[in-house]
């Protein structure tokens, strides 16, 4: 069988930041998590919390670095494989990437020196103003990237339809500072930075469940539990976050993007009152078959405040024009049953946090309960896969299109029924050498994952908790001991 370069970019593409991503999540994840620990140990005088910093904090610069060394072969592939994309972002919507690199920068900047002069700090808090700045840079990176991602939806920031008109070779009109906001920027900044954080923060509480189940050591016991706390009380808060801003993503789509939230629904014709919710289910011949339909349902979460009343949009009529039905922009029927699976996951993790709460607030302890654990542990592995899942919803979701059309429904020019600016089958590379690079990519992750994880493992294990503990404490003498050394000084200059 001989795969198309289109086909091919895509799944190599699709696999480059399934990868990424999770290296990305992580690193997010464990700068905020360093950031609390460190806080709280400066707060309460805690030398559990400092050495879980501590140790964090060595696994937070391996994957920073392989971080970076992906970051570097998706910048490779962006341009290796899609440059006709590349051409148009770069006359119209770079800003977002030189953003990004000033936020790598002041990541690389301050973590070297958060990590390496822990010891030669007097001033603690100054200290943790570093992992504050690393925190930042972390996050600022992921969210001008997602910029790039909202364009994509929704470009701006150039004369699209004179782009349109000439084939794809006249870009004017650009304006550069449009593309850092379009109307799914806002809504899909606030979902994708709760998604990644709870991805990432997913991660490390499935790492310290697991360790706080192996360990018979009180000590380490302590670390690990403070941990664990830090994790589940922000992933507690988050999957709310995440409820909400999930929903306020889905209503935006409705209105600015009507042919994906269609697939995503599989609604084929429109509707102004009782549309059902499939569940599940998949298009033969464009109609609907094995799904389990909820009468009314989808009205209801759409307009709750009218009751049901309110339009929802069809692809049969979003994708005619002059009679005639263009199936093939409709997305892959698939994403519906993607979409599906994501929310479904999350409700079943928000009952299982709802369960810990009930528990906490019932006076009985979480982690004294080996079945809680255990669901932490699932828990843990369902975060990660929900966000993989929630990614691949969003981006095939704008399948057949890289780039689609800046206005509800398609763009009319000259005449023509535009549904997107640019193709993947326009945007992608027919150079040969996509095929070799590919498997190289392939071969590349296939290898640097298990080291990765390994080796973060390896700095992260307690090799003395004893010693580490003494380390802690010292970390709280010392700042001490310059508070009370400071309130002296200040008594003796007021005298």
């Amino acid at each position: 069988m001989i795969i198309s370069y289109p086909n091919w970019d895509a799944a190599m593409f699709a696999y480059t930041i399934s990868a990424h991503i999770l290296l990305v999540s992580l690193s997010m994840g464990l700068a905020i998590t360093v950031t609390i620990a460190e806080f709280l140990a400066l707060r309460k005088k805690d030398k559990y919390y400092d050495t879980l910093a501590y140790k964090l904090s060595k696994a937070l610069v391996i994957f920073f670095a392989v971080g970076t060394a992906s970051g570097t072969v998706m910048a490779m592939e962006l341009f290796l494989f899609w440059p006709t994309f590349m051409r148009l972002v770069g006359e119209v919507s770079m800003g977002p990437f030189y953003v990004e690199v000033f936020s790598f920068l002041l990541e690389a900047i301050a973590l070297p020196m958060y990590v390496y002069f822990w010891k030669d700090f007097k001033n603690r808090w100054e200290h943790w103003g570093l992992s504050l700045a690393v925190t930042i840079g972390t996050y600022l990176s992921a969210f001008t990237v997602t910029e790039i991602n909202a364009w994509m939806n929704t470009p701006n920031g150039f004369n699209i339809s004179e782009y349109l008109a000439s084939g794809g070779k006249v870009i004017t009109g650009v304006n550069p500072f449009q593309p850092f906001l379009t109307v799914s920027t806002a809504a899909e900044e606030l979902h994708m930075s709760g998604a990644v954080y709870y991805a990432g923060i997913a991660m490390i509480f499935g790492y310290l469940v697991y360790k706080y189940m192996k360990t018979t050591n009180a000590s380490e016991k302590m670390i690990y539990r403070r941990g664990i706390n830090i994790t589940a009380v922000f992933m507690i808060l988050d999957i709310i976050y995440l409820g909400i801003t999930g929903s306020n993503e889905l209503s935006t789509l409705l209105v600015i993007e009507p042919i994906k939230y269609a697939a995503l629904e599989q609604d084929l014709v429109p509707t102004t009152y009782g549309a059902p919710e499939h569940i599940f289910g998949i298009l033969i011949n464009h109609h609907p078959a094995y799904y389990v339909n909820l009468p009314l349902a989808q009205s209801l979460l759409a307009y709750p405040f009218t009751f049901g009343h309110g339009y929802i949009p069809g692809l049969i009529n979003l994708t005619t024009y002059h009679g005639v039905t263009d199936y093939a922009v409709w997305p892959p029927s698939f994403v519906h049953d993607t979409l599906d699976l994501m929310v479904g996951f999350g409700v079943l993790m928000g009952f299982f946090w709802l369960y810990v709460v009930v528990q906490y607030f019932r006076k009985k302890d979480p982690l004294s309960q080996k079945h809680t654990l255990i669901g932490g542990l699932v828990v843990a592995v369902m975060g990660v896969f929900t966000m993989e899942d929630g990614w691949y919803t969003a981006e095939v979701g704008r399948v057949p299109f890289i780039i689609k059309s800046p206005t509800p429904g398609g763009i009319l020019v000259n005449g023509h029924m535009y549904y997107g600016v640019m193709t993947i089958a326009q945007a992608a590379s027919t150079s040969p050498i996509v095929f070799p690079l590919g498997i190289a990519i392939i071969a590349f992750y296939i290898i640097i994952f298990p080291i990765t994880f390994y080796y973060a493992a390896k700095v992260m294990k307690l090799s003395n908790v004893e010693e580490d503990l003494k380390l802690g404490e010292g970390d709280i003498i010392k700042e001490e001991e310059r508070k009370n050394k400071g309130s002296t000084g200040t008594k003796a200059g007021m005298r």
